[in-house]
């Protein structure tokens, strides 16, 4: 499959619909704080669904249109009806690492694809403490708002003195479970070593099994759960709705954010080869951001936008963004919707750069709105302005 990088075009498109964005894109009509925004291909608004959390850190939809929303420090998660914008609850949690200082706690949730027959939810959190640490998978039922049955699917190995970079996003996909994992910030050498969970994506069955045929089984030394390596901390992963491949982002240093398609076995470079920096300056490691053996981006970002929970936009509501990628953007505070055509990134906007959220999330509800969450512990939503 062929890759492509494009520097100075995620550089100078971002520049450029920044400005789009900072002009009569954004220069919107207001009515009593009820803006309508015009951005390149749809005009919408936005609506508060809820509000006053900490930091909302995930969100998945049940089959009653109700969503399971997390928030990652406190390790917490409830139930949230989008409608009425009511949270509740949801008890029976597992114990894990809830640490500030070191961005531990619940990273994700997902719903089994047969919900609505078993009842099983996922759950990606911290364990350990802050010598060693790392992460764990259980599944639980979930009843009432009560989770029960609680069951250990796969925990990292070796536990490290980790912070900030934990992973931990989920997805199914032909009957399997990703998982992706950090690098532990200051381990990021353990990116390019198969004898550690550390700085992969790895592929389980729905019940904690190990493939068959993942790349590294039989391997001496190797984990078996290891479908993919070399990554520093991604934060966004999703199916591609019509190839089923799996797309994920990561974050650079300074600069070199990437997206990635998550292929078995491959090695996407991390700390070998990076289009980004050391923090203040220089060179990582040799310098290099080409290496035999090591799978070129297929996107990158720099100046770095920090990318957080990514959505393949597959709904009806906005006909115009069909197939769109649509990426959290923290440190450039946007949500960063990315035309795809085949393998290639053809175009990309930043909206709602000038509000300032830095944005966890983005999620496609079943009504085909666009919800996403923000730092200021607001869940929000895009829908059509008409």
């Amino acid at each position: 499959m062929r890759k492509f990088s494009y520097l100075f075009r995620a550089t100078f498109m971002g520049l450029s619909t920044l400005v789009v964005l900072a002009g009569s894109a954004v220069g919107a009509q207001e009515s009593d704080g009820d803006a309508t925004i015009v951005s390149q291909a749809e005009t919408f608004k936005i609506e508060v669904v809820t509000e006053d959390m900490d930091i909302p850190w995930t969100m998945e939809f049940l089959p009653d249109g109700t969503a399971l929303v997390g928030e990652r420090e406190p390790g917490a998660l409830y139930r949230l009806d989008v409608k009425t914008g009511q949270r509740t609850a949801i008890s029976g949690l597992p114990d894990m690492l809830r640490d500030r200082e070191i961005s531990s706690g619940l990273f994700d949730v997902r719903v089994h694809p047969d919900f609505a027959r078993n009842g099983w939810v996922y759950l990606a959190y911290g364990v350990g403490n802050k010598e060693g640490n790392g992460l764990a998978v259980d599944r639980f039922k979930l009843s009432d708002n009560v989770l029960t049955g609680g069951e250990r699917l796969f925990e990292t190995s070796p536990k490290v003195a980790g912070k900030w970079h934990f992973g931990g996003r989920m997805v199914f996909s032909g009957g399997y479970l990703f998982l992706t994992t950090g690098d532990g910030y200051d381990h990021s050498a353990l990116a390019q070593k198969l004898d550690a969970h550390a700085g992969k994506i790895l592929r389980l069955h729905d019940d904690g099994r190990v493939p068959d045929n993942n790349p590294f089984v039989g391997v001496a030394g190797a984990l078996p759960e290891i479908w993919s390596y070399g990554v520093r901390n991604p934060q966004g992963m999703d199916v591609h709705p019509e190839t089923g491949e799996i797309w994920a982002n990561e974050h650079g240093p300074q600069g070199g954010d990437e997206i990635n398609i998550v292929q078995a076995g491959r090695n996407y470079g991390w700390p070998v080869i990076t289009y980004g920096e050391e923090y203040g300056g220089g060179p990582i490691g040799d310098g290099i951001v080409r290496k035999q053996g090591m799978e070129q981006p297929l996107y990158y970002w720099v100046p770095s936008i920090a990318p957080s929970g990514m959505e393949f936009y597959n709904g009806t509501a906005f006909p115009r963004w069909s197939g769109n990628l649509f990426v959290g953007a923290m440190a450039k505070t946007h949500i960063n919707r990315l035309v795809i055509e085949g393998d290639r990134v053809m175009h990309e906007e930043r909206l709602l750069a000038d509000k300032g959220w830095r944005v966890r999330f983005v999620e496609e509800g079943p009504d085909g709105y666009l919800y996403f969450g923000v730092d200021a512990g607001m869940i929000m939503r895009l829908v059509p302005a008409n």
